[in-house]
């Protein structure tokens, strides 16, 4: 699962065009987060993962 969710930040972060920290703003979490996320070394779990998922397929459909 966490592969996925790697994959899917750096693809809604390339289709945006964003730096990490403007992407971590836009999503409500640091920008280490992010970095930890996208190289694997951390998954987020519960609702965190959840409401991030739900954020993911909205900018990966075209919705900001």
């Amino acid at each position: 699962m966490s592969e996925e969710i790697a994959r899917k930040l750096k693809a809604a972060r390339a289709k945006t065009d964003e730096t990490q920290g403007a992407f971590a703003k836009r999503l409500g979490v640091s920008t280490d987060a992010v970095i930890s996320w996208e190289n694997d070394r951390r998954t987020p779990r519960g609702l965190a993962l959840e409401a991030l998922n739900a954020k993911l397929d909205a900018i990966l459909k075209g919705k900001k």
